[in-house]
């Protein structure tokens, strides 16, 4: 079992961690200096370093040998930014190379892990996040698929290939063979060696191989800088005259000797005692006509060791009287069980409390196999293995021969797949029938490298679109193929146009998916501005205003709503009982006005003046559809010199110049908005909405004249109010009486004070008969008539009141929505 490490880059920061593994065995300075590059032996150190929360001191990492399920933590201490900022990256990128080279992350201790790490350029991989987030992509974006099982690899034929099962994204999307990628290389450009399925929602994945779910045993693998267990030959050769092991039995003594020769000399020394080559309580099996069985090593001296006979359970046969005395005999085979050409194993084959039909063990043959003849050609070898299986509560062994041969110095791969029948919890084991031999012209090591069983493996997945991957190992795929699978989906969602639903189609537009949230959480059609998302639709289009990213963290309805509308200059707003999209944008008429004969109380300003330590400009940081990873652009007005910008994501943006434009907005409103109005009315206030375009006034002396309205002749209107007139154009605008405004009507003075000429006919029939109240009015200047506003809060109070706030509204936050960075479109 592997240590885990987690690398913290603060001890403020105990939420922010890169994890990783390390095998036991290996001192702790001995992982740094493989694994951290910029890492070297200080005094002071610029981390310290915690062992299963317990601290561990420099002075003993050159000491201290990691064990096995060891919890490591390093620390980031804080010794100038320089430092800090050299062994955080250091750590951090060994850190994510080992770990996503080699493991699936061990989510099991956290309830909800992080997202997906597409958002996270240094490391940017598959994983498995149990209890995590599926992934909700709308758009076009680029993601890289989250396992559903752990990665396989088995052989065929001595070709190694790699099984992905992985899950792209709640709902249905557009795939193209174009758009999957091995790190950054499509998969067209590996002809012939990856094969791959998509399955839609709920579609049946068992045609695929690679949805079977397999559990891979910890303890077979990669061991002391070799792939797998090396499964050892017996030390004792067959028995002829030529052999140079024999062996005496006499009672329950069992000797050990080697035939030697001295060379100088060329004299035959015969057999000669030889340490006993097998240690305490290891078995071994003897086949020797008289003695054939297995046996204890009891002790042992010199060339000599005392046996007990024992069963197929290892356990001691009872009244066994000894060995049938022999001399100097040749057997035909003595193994160990544990040691060297005897068993590995037993190993369980899945976890406890879990069962199996069906397992499967790799072996690999790294020199190849065969035998070099005098002319250099290879001719054929074979080594023959036995694997053993049973229950976990069987004492009876279930054993399968297998044999490999072959003529090559290619390396060579196996996959024993093994069909148990009934689900048990199987333990295995496996030892090396053919003897080994140190020939130097015989290349026959063969190494364990995998054992895995399957358990139960879904048959689909409803709600998700899932890829099935079969991957053929060559030079060409290196071995990250495991965890650096991404694609580019499009999502295929349902657009409202005309005033129905169309079918589901790959799209990147805005209005889709913001109508999918509200009704993927159960909502119906019913409690949706349709009509309002529908003309909003028409204007993103026009535009070219889209919106592409990846959900995969938890978040509530209204903040996934404002990211999706945000880069549509939009919000969402409640209004009885409908979510309903707002979008800021230029306006030309007024929605309601709001004075001092239907306010209560004063008009409250509050004008933000500029600060020289405010932000002089925006920096925004948006995905680059090209290398998938942040980009940033700067956005200044003419007077910026853009040292200290604003820093804001633009989440969905996948476009520079769309990224530069949600800058500008940005920019422009802390510029340009800097007046925030307070006011209260009766219920007058509840007719407008968010962002609703309001006309305001006062009684300051020379700007917006107020009053009621007396009577209408024509398009002669007298006023309760003798009026002020100034210079240029004047304006007067009405209120209906469902409070909208009506207007604006270029004015003209008459003789009268109080009576004025409109230029254009009332839209609207004014009642003045005194059964309700007669129309207001705003009267003044072209540009003095009223503070332009928009409503940015409502609050009723009662049955009553209604506190209202309101931003004061400037054209010029519009002026870059249709340019770019380099220049108007």
């Amino acid at each position: 079992m592997n240590a885990i490490l987690k690398i913290y880059p603060s001890k403020l920061e105990r939420d922010n961690f890169e994890t990783c593994t390390a095998e036991p065995g290996q001192t702790f300075e001995h992982w740094l200096n493989n694994n951290v590059p910029s890492y070297e032996p200080r005094a002071v150190p610029l981390f310290s370093a915690s062992v299963n929360n317990e601290p561990l001191p420099p002075s003993e990492w050159a000491g201290y040998r990691i064990q096995s399920g060891d919890q490591l933590e390093l620390v980031v201490e804080a010794k100038g930014y320089a430092a800090i900022v050299m062994i955080v990256v250091a750590v951090a990128a060994a850190a994510a190379a080992m770990y996503f080279a080699n493991q699936i992350p061990d989510n099991y201790n956290q309830t909800t892990p992080d997202g997906s790490t597409i958002y996270n350029p240094n490391a940017q991989g598959n994983q498995a996040r149990l209890m995590g987030v599926v992934p909700e992509i709308a758009g076009r974006h680029k993601v890289y698929p989250d396992l559903l099982c752990q990665p396989r690899r088995q052989y065929d034929n001595n070709e190694q290939y790699l099984y992905l099962m992985l899950c792209v994204g709640v709902g249905d999307y557009e795939i193209s063979a174009d758009n999957i990628y091995i790190g950054n290389t499509p998969v067209s450009g590996y002809a012939g060696d990856i094969e791959y399925t998509v399955f839609g929602p709920g579609e049946d994945v068992t045609g695929h191989d690679a949805h079977r779910n397999f559990y891979l045993s910890p303890e077979v693998g990669s061991s002391a800088g070799q792939t797998g267990l090396e499964i050892e030959g017996s030390l004792a050769t067959t028995g002829d005259a030529s052999s140079a092991a024999r062996w005496t039995f006499s009672g329950t003594t069992l000797k050990s000797y080697w035939f030697e020769r001295d060379i100088e000399r060329e004299d035959n020394l015969g057999f000669v005692p030889r340490s006993f080559p097998y240690s305490e309580e290891e078995i071994i099996s003897i086949s020797e006509s008289s003695n054939d069985g297995e046996y204890r090593v009891v002790s042992k001296s010199g060339h000599s060791a005392q046996m007990e006979k024992v069963d197929a359970g290892g356990d001691a046969v009872p009244g066994w009287g000894g060995f049938v005395d022999a001399q100097l005999v040749s057997i035909a085979m003595i193994s160990n069980n544990g040691g060297s050409g005897g068993y590995l194993g037993p190993f369980f084959a899945c976890p406890e409390n879990e069962t199996t039909r069906y397992i499967e063990l790799d072996f690999f043959l790294p020199q190849g196999l065969g035998r070099i003849k005098d002319n250099g050609d290879f001719e054929y070898y074979s080594v023959t293995v036995d694997i053993d299986y049973r229950d976990e509560s069987s004492p009876t062994w279930t054993t399968i021969t297998h044999t490999f041969s072959n003529a090559t110095n290619d390396q060579l791969g196996h996959t024993e797949k093994i069909n148990i029948g009934s689900a048990i919890r199987p333990e295995v084991r496996v030892r090396r029938v053919t003897e080994a031999s140190d020939d130097t012209r015989i290349y026959d090591t063969v190494q364990w490298t995998a054992l895995r069983a399957e358990l139960d493996s879904a048959s689909s997945y409803e709600g998700v679109t899932t890829i099935a991957v079969k991957i053929r190992g060559t030079n060409a795929l290196a071995g990250s193929a495991e965890n650096k699978f991404n694609l580019i989906p499009t999502r295929k969602l349902p657009v409202y146009e005309n005033g129905s639903w169309s079918a589901p189609d790959a799209t990147e537009d805005i209005a889709p998916f913001f109508a999918y949230i509200i009704k993927s959480v159960g909502h119906s059609d019913d409690q949706i501005g349709l009509e309002e998302l529908e003309a909003l639709h028409e204007l993103w289009s026009a535009r070219g205003d889209t919106f592409s990213a990846v959900f995969d963290n938890k978040s509530t309805l209204f903040e996934a709503l404002k990211k999706v509308l945000a880069v549509g200059y939009a919000e969402p707003t409640l209004d009885y009982g409908q979510i309903i999209p707002v979008r800021d944008g230029p306006r030309t008429a007024f929605e309601h006005m709001y004075q001092p004969d239907n306010r209560v109380g004063e008009l409250e300003q509050d004008i933000s003046l500029f600060d020289p330590d405010e932000p002089d400009g925006v920096e925004v940081e948006y995905f680059d559809p090209q290398t998938w990873k942040p980009a940033t652009v700067l956005c200044t007005l003419a007077e910026d010199q853009g040292l200290a910008p604003k820093k804001v994501r633009a989440f969905g943006i996948t476009d520079e110049t769309k990224a530069w434009r949600f800058g500008m907005r940005q920019r422009r409103i802390q510029r340009y908005r800097r007046t925030r109005y307070s006011f209260k009315t009766e219920m007058d206030g509840l007719n407008s909405r968010y962002l609703s375009y309001c006309a305001l006034a006062d009684d300051i002396p020379g700007y917006s004249q107020t009053g009621r309205v007396l009577a209408v002749n024509g398009r002669l209107i007298t006023l309760d109010a003798e009026l002020e007139w100034g210079s240029g154009t004047h304006f007067l605008a009405l209120r209906k009486p469902d409070g909208k405004l009506s207007g604006l009507y270029t004015a003209t003075a008459t003789d009268s004070a109080n009576v004025i000429a409109i230029d254009t006919d009332l839209d609207f029939a004014p009642v003045l008969d005194g059964s309700m109240e007669p129309p207001l009015f705003m009267f003044g200047e072209a540009d003095r008539w009223c503070y332009p506003a928009l409503i940015t809060d409502i609050k009723p109070s009662g049955t009553e009141r209604v506190s209202m706030t309101a931003v004061n509204y400037d054209e010029r936050v519009y002026l870059d929505d249709e340019n770019s960075p380099s220049g108007n479109l």
